[in-house]
C-alpha cells in the first residue's frame, strides 16, 4: 500500500485483520519509495526481503511524487505493468478516475467514509489480487507448455 496516510493505512490494516484473509502488507508513505521498491533501490535492494508485490493498492493524492506521477511512471515499463495497481482515493472525479485507467490501474475505488465500508474494500481488492495471480499463473503454465 503506498499511502501517506497513517490513519488510512491504520484502518486499511485493521480492515485486513477483520477479514481473516491470507494478506502479506507492506505500507510506503510516498511513491517515490515506491519506485525505489520495485527497482530494488537503496534499502530495497534485497529482494529476499523485499519481494515484487503481487499487488499494488496506490493513493493519488501525496506530495512531490503522486500517484499520477507513479502510475505514469509503471506505464513505462512493461515489467512493472503487470503488477496490478488499485487506486484506492477519496476521488469520486470521473475525469481522474479515467485518467487513472488511461495510464494502466486496474481499478479505482472510493475510500469508504466509515469503518464498516473497509472490510468489503479489502475483500474487493483481495479480488482483483486473486484475479491476476490465476491469471499470471495461467500465462506462465501456457509459456511452459509451448516451449
Amino acid at each position: 500500500m503506498v499511502d501517506d496516510d497513517n490513519v488510512d493505512v491504520a484502518l486499511f490494516v485493521r480492515a485486513v485483520a477483520r477479514t481473516r484473509l491470507n494478506i502479506g502488507f507492506q505500507s510506503l508513505s510516498t511513491c517515490q519509495q515506491a519506485i525505489d521498491y520495485l527497482e530494488a533501490k537503496g534499502n530495497y535492494q534485497e529482494r529476499s526481503r523485499h519481494p515484487l508485490p503481487d499487488l499494488i493498492v496506490l493513493d493519488l493524492r501525496m506530495p512531490n511524487v503522486n500517484g499520477f506521477d507513479f502510475l505514469a511512471w509503471r506505464k513505462a515499463f512493461s515489467f512493472f505493468s503487470a503488477i496490478p495497481v488499485v487506486v484506492f482515493s477519496g476521488s469520486r472525479d470521473q475525469e481522474e478516475i479515467n485518467r487513472v485507467l488511461e495510464l494502466g490501474a486496474t481499478i479505482h475505488i472510493v475510500k469508504p467514509e466509515s469503518f464498516d465500508g473497509w472490510e468489503g474494500v479489502v475483500r474487493q481488492i483481495w479480488q482483483v489480487g486473486s484475479k491476476a495471480i490465476v491469471s499470471a499463473k495461467a500465462l506462465n503454465s501456457g509459456r511452459g507448455a509451448a516451449q
